[in-house]
């Protein structure tokens, strides 16, 4: 049973959207994590935030006023293009390691972010759960830690985080074999 890599999956909710909607906040973190978890950064980490296609929107809703529509659904259609051009939106971010990578994707509006970390060289999975927790203020997270091995069964161990506490939930691949005895016909 050859050990090839270690991924542990994140869905986050915060008390403050804060930490998810800067773009410094996010890339600070992936290079902490780095350091936390002894992985090797390739490049710096690469921190975008998502446009919701405005541009499109924007030259629909022009084109339609130059063709003359004038309706109040075209009215609540510029208004919301320009609150969304005005306010912020998510986040995406990652980082490439030589052992492989870690992306956050976050959701600000709906107080969200979905985290992963992938390694071929294993790393402590408290270390990293510990650290997204402090450092982005969740309140609540789904949480699937999966060590993965060539010709054998994963381990999967899954977990939630709510108030305060880290609550393993269960452990899939684990054997338990049962016998089953078939009658012949």
């Amino acid at each position: 049973m050859e050990f090839v890599g270690r991924h542990v999956f994140m869905d986050c909710l915060v008390n403050d959207t804060k930490a998810i909607r800067s773009i410094q906040s996010v890339y600070d973190f992936m290079e902490e994590l780095s350091r936390k978890i002894d992985m090797t950064l390739v490049y710096p980490p690469i921190v975008a935030r998502f446009p919701f296609a405005q541009s499109e929107l924007e030259q629909f809703v022009r084109k339609l006023k130059e063709e003359g529509v004038d309706c109040k659904t075209l009215k609540i259609m510029e208004e919301l293009l320009h609150k969304r051009s005005t306010e912020d939106s998510g986040v995406s971010g990652i980082s490439v390691w030589l052992e492989s990578h870690c992306s956050i994707h976050t959701w600000p509006e709906e107080k969200f972010f979905s985290f992963d970390a992938y390694s071929c060289k294993d790393f402590d999975p408290f270390k990293c759960i510990e650290l997204v927790i402090d450092w982005f203020d969740v309140s609540y997270a789904s949480i699937i830690d999966t060590e993965r091995y060539i010709g054998h069964m994963a381990k999967i161990r899954v977990f939630e985080y709510k108030d305060g506490e880290l609550i393993e939930k269960g452990k899939l691949g684990e054997e338990k074999v049962r016998k089953i005895e078939r009658k012949k016909q």
